[in-house]
């Protein structure tokens, strides 16, 4: 007999090592009376797009676009922190760059080691940037939402799994992932309006 959806949400949950959030949000899920037909849709839209998308993975993509959205309060609160985490790397790279009177290195693998500080240095400084783009979702600036960049995120996802935009299906995603039941499709359609308006260099209204 196949597994209910709602069965493995509560499955899921119990694997050790997910965090506090993580718990609460899946308890949420598996608690709304809507999960196993917003899992339903969603099923057959990627089945008769050609696509197979396991249960487990799209529960654990799920939370996991919601920890992405969620990182922008943390990216506001330390950017000075992680900048200055950057600035240090890229000194210390540039010491072990730098040969001795003799033109030796101190120590050999010098280079080798400051080339992964600059790597550091540029993912530290990517999170914290005032804005980034990425492909098919709205743009993340300091006034996003994130809600808002969750709900772009996702439409995106299923978009690319099933072929169509479910814009229903993803504002109960959107309720459920920050217990917000003001989230509603409008808001859903709107935002990912703006990232087709984005796309091609139209301004949202």
């Amino acid at each position: 007999m196949t597994e209910s959806f709602t069965a493995a949400l509560i499955s899921y949950a119990e694997f050790a090592g997910l965090s506090p959030a993580h718990r609460a949000h899946l308890k949420r899920w598996s608690d709304d009376d809507r999960a196993e037909e917003v899992w339903n849709v969603i099923d057959h839209a990627a089945r008769e797009h050609g696509v197979v998308l396991p249960v487990r993975f799209f529960i654990q993509e799920t939370p996991g676009a919601r920890d992405i959205a969620q990182s922008l309060h943390h990216q506001r609160k330390h950017r000075e922190r992680y900048r200055k985490y950057a600035a240090q790397m890229i000194e210390i790279a540039n010491v072990l760059r730098k040969p001795l009177p003799n033109g030796l290195l101190l120590i050999p693998n010098g280079v080798e080691l400051a080339g992964k500080l600059d790597v550091a240095a540029q993912k530290y400084r990517e999170y914290v940037a005032p804005s980034r783009n990425v492909p098919g979702v709205i743009k993340w600036t300091r006034e996003s939402k994130p809600s808002d960049v969750f709900m772009s995120q996702v439409s995106n996802d299923l978009n690319g799994s099933t072929g169509r935009w479910l814009d229903y299906e993803v504002a109960v995603l959107a309720q459920i992932a920050f217990d917000d039941p003001d989230i509603d499709k409008e808001q859903v359609f709107w935002v990912r309006r703006r990232v087709e308006r984005s796309a091609t260099g139209k301004s949202a209204h």
